[in-house]
């Protein structure tokens, strides 16, 4: 067994386990860092149970309180990686997980107006672009005419339409994968050019193109210039 011992009670998680920590005697008991996993809900036996353990009398202990592989007496429930990924509660929070995923993708920002001076915060609508164009309308109108210090207000109904459009459009537009530009010998990406090594910095690996465009990225963001 390799990965991760999963011990579950219901539809919850309670403990993720190494591996390399646990042992399996061959009553089928779980040990881990040597002493049972137990589970216990009555505070009376667990009481009992811990003294127990304390004193290494694990006869002491009902055998009903053990954990062992799959469902158990004691309520609990003990698998590794693979039966993990086929358990209900793992598959409902794999489906919750999803379904937040596919619904924090629709949201975007809109951006309507700039503020006065002294503030650089724009007003933006920030939500789901899949809902009506009526009710996005609505949000922004209200955006414009309750917000603060807001510089242009006075936008038509279709204006703040063209807004909403063009977001969908960008949201919808599928996003192409990044391609490494392929570049032939002599190819230099400290100039950026065919230079052959006549700019006395020649290197022909891309990734210093890529830090140096991090790097004046960063620099923009924090900033809002490039140095």
């Amino acid at each position: 067994m390799k990965g991760c011992l999963h011990i579950v009670r219901g539809m919850k998680k309670k403990l993720t386990l190494p591996v390399p920590s646990i042992k399996i005697k061959a009553d089928g008991t779980i040990w881990y860092q040597g002493m049972p996993l137990l589970g216990i809900e009555d505070a009376q036996v667990k009481a009992k149970a811990v003294a127990a353990v304390k004193a290494k009398r694990y006869a002491d202990i009902p055998d009903d309180a053990y954990t062992r592989m799959g469902d158990n007496p004691n309520g609990l429930w003990a698998g590794d990686d693979a039966a993990w990924s086929k358990h209900p509660a793992n598959l409902r929070d794999d489906a919750r997980a999803q379904a937040k995923a596919e619904q924090q993708a629709k949201i975007v920002r809109i951006y309507l107006s700039s503020r006065g001076w002294g503030d650089f915060s724009p007003v933006e609508w920030i939500g789901d672009i899949t809902r009506p164009d009526a009710d996005i309308l609505a949000e922004c109108r209200q955006l414009l005419i309750n917000g603060y210090d807001v510089d242009n207000t006075n936008q038509s109904h279709t204006e703040i339409l063209a807004l909403i459009t063009a977001a969908r459009s960008k949201w919808s537009t599928p996003k192409q994968p990044f391609k490494t530009p392929t570049h032939g010998p002599g190819y230099c990406y400290s100039c950026e050019t065919y230079c052959y090594g006549d700019c006395g910095h020649y290197n022909p690996d891309p990734q210093i193109k890529y830090r140096r465009d991090l790097r004046e990225a960063q620099r923009e963001q924090n900033y809002g210039v490039e140095d």
